[in-house]
């Protein structure tokens, strides 16, 4: 990998690690595994329709088949 690909990519790391602090932070915030799997369902409705908003319902349905590959 060149060195410009390994900057971007250490970029792009450092912005999902602070992208993903806020949902972390609610993670702990859970009481117990109810809460949990609720907030999970809810996070994976939501990553679906950005999915979909930003990808087309058939790019996401390709992106889901190749990802479970």
């Amino acid at each position: 990998m060149d060195a410009r690909k390994e900057i971007s990519r250490d970029r792009d790391f450092i912005r999902m690690k602070e992208l993903m602090a806020p949902i972390d932070r609610q993670i702990m915030m859970c009481d117990d595994r109810n809460d949990l799997l609720m907030m999970a369902s809810a996070m994976m409705i939501t990553a679906k329709n950005i999915f979909e908003d930003q990808i087309g319902i058939e790019g996401r349905i390709k992106m889901f088949e190749d990802f479970a590959k």
